[in-house]
């Protein structure tokens, strides 16, 4: 006699089963994984770059800005109440500046405002409302003055700091050594010649000693 023992077909397929489940599992996050990152994909290439706003990103108090040239020697060191720097061109806004422009052949210029705007490239500087600069009188080794005291005010200025140049369209009162000048309709100031253009109605006086090359109408 024969016996065949009919294999349990039932717990056959129950145990395939409980073997198969991590596979159907592992393969239903894979194809979740790729569907959340192939949309994600799609939908940072679909928008559109973001547009930069004239408007601060950073603002800081009490802040210190020193710009240095390319051998390592300061440029100029600004000093603010408030810096506002902006996101689209990168220029910043600065309250109660104070500007000190560092030239080895010359004593350093010092200048106030009330606010000033510094270009994002940080090469032009822009002054608003009381502006004054003032550089000391430079002396030689036996105290005689090699280059006189320099003086000026007014509601706006602008600096072009790579090229040491000033310009102004508004009033000016320029004093360089004992020599007094004003302008109703700006001036410009070259730091390199030493030379200075006036313009509008310019009245004043040049003391003896100074030349006519250094105040000019």
């Amino acid at each position: 006699m024969v016996i065949r023992v009919l294999p349990n077909i039932g717990g056959l397929l129950y145990e395939m089963g409980l073997k198969l489940i991590p596979l159907i599992i592992m393969g239903l996050l894979t194809l979740a994984s790729f569907w959340f990152l192939e949309k994600n994909i799609v939908d940072e290439q679909a928008q559109p770059p973001r547009v930069k706003n004239h408007k601060p990103d950073y603002i800081f108090t009490n802040a210190r800005l020193t710009v240095v040239n390319p051998d390592g020697t300061t440029k100029y060191r600004l000093l603010g109440k408030e810096f506002k720097h902006y996101e689209d061109d990168a220029s910043i806004d600065i309250v109660q500046p104070r500007l000190r422009l560092f030239d080895p052949k010359n004593p350093p210029l010092t200048v106030t405002a009330n606010n000033a705007h510094v270009t994002g490239d940080l090469d032009i500087i822009e002054l608003f409302i009381n502006a004054d600069i003032s550089r000391p009188a430079q002396l030689n080794s036996s105290g005689r003055v090699i280059n006189p005291l320099l003086h000026l005010q007014s509601n706006y200025l602008k600096f072009f700091i790579n090229d040491d140049k000033m310009k102004t369209h508004l009033p000016i009162r320029i004093q360089r050594g004992d020599s007094i000048m004003t302008a109703s309709q700006g001036a410009t100031y070259d730091n390199v010649n030493q030379a200075t253009s006036m313009f509008g109605n310019v009245q004043g006086f040049i003391a003896p000693g100074d030349t006519s090359k250094n105040i000019a109408q």
